[in-house]
């Protein structure tokens, strides 16, 4: 009975960490399987063995707090998502900050990492990662490529800030 009770809170755990970080509670688990190559960033699942180590090591630690063992799954749980999130998204928002400065856009705009995790599934036509003109040419951020892309006129007008738009004169071409 005591292990049916560890596998709830571990659920429990799970359910919650997933939507706290990537906004429903499968999501976490389609990043890991089949959204495997929608992070462009290399060496990122070294990141979450890190954080599983990590996890391990503050669960173990815990014991000696007075943590009761039957919440010791959870913990573990609650602990490797949290830290895999947070490594693996402050590695994604360091590569992209020196990619921006590379590129060198007069002007850009940006979602966090963790707010292009919860919500750049459901509204992927109009949701934008990042965006940045150069010399008047609009691009968008891809974190598959971990890079700008150029973005169709027709496209830009309806995702691009108004002031960006009436600026550069960005008009559909269809």
């Amino acid at each position: 009975m005591r292990f049916f009770i560890a596998g709830i809170y571990s659920l429990l755990a799970y359910g919650f960490t997933s939507s706290l970080f990537f906004g429903r509670p499968f999501q976490a688990i389609a990043f890991l399987t089949i959204w495997r190559d929608r992070l462009g960033l290399v060496y990122w699942p070294a990141l979450l063995v890190v954080a599983i180590m990590l996890a391990a090591f503050l669960t173990k630690s815990s014991l000696r707090f007075g943590m009761p063992r039957i919440l010791l799954p959870a913990v573990f749980v609650f602990i490797s998502m949290s830290s895999s999130a947070l490594l693996v998204g402050s590695f994604a928002a360091i590569s992209r900050n020196r990619i921006v400065e590379e590129f060198k856009p007069n002007v850009e705009m940006r979602s966090s990492i963790f707010t292009s995790l919860r919500y750049a599934r459901q509204d992927f036509k109009f949701f934008l990662h990042g965006a940045a003109l150069k010399n008047c040419k609009p691009y968008a951020w891809s974190y598959s490529k971990m890079a700008f892309y150029e973005l169709p006129a027709n496209v830009a007008v309806n995702v691009l800030p108004t002031s960006w738009i009436e600026e550069c004169s960005i008009q559909r071409t269809r």
